[in-house]
């Protein structure tokens, strides 16, 4: 992790680890992947920041946008399991 400019950045690997076990880099990688697409509710709310380098370079995450993604997932998965309406009848 770095600090720049007030700001907490880091790698995919990184900002998995500050955001706790059940987060891993494939997934920061995956949010930033949906970041990309404007067709996506996480649109561009995790931008990289694509440093070049020696073979395919480094790109670095900032800390408080993957928390606000993190949180933004959990409540999307939380309303996909509600639970189905049951119907109840009384007991003889």
């Amino acid at each position: 992790m770095i600090h720049h400019d007030g700001h907490d950045y880091g790698q995919a690997a990184d900002i998995a680890r500050q955001l706790g076990t059940d987060i891993t880099a494939e997934r920061v990688r995956d949010w930033a992947r949906r970041s990309r697409n404007p067709k996506d509710k996480l649109h561009g709310l995790l931008p990289g920041r694509h440093i070049p380098g020696q073979g395919r370079g480094t790109t670095w995450y900032r800390l408080t946008d993957a928390a606000q993604v993190e949180r933004a997932t959990r409540l999307e998965r939380r309303g996909q399991r509600r639970a189905r309406p049951v119907e109840l009848t009384h007991a003889a």
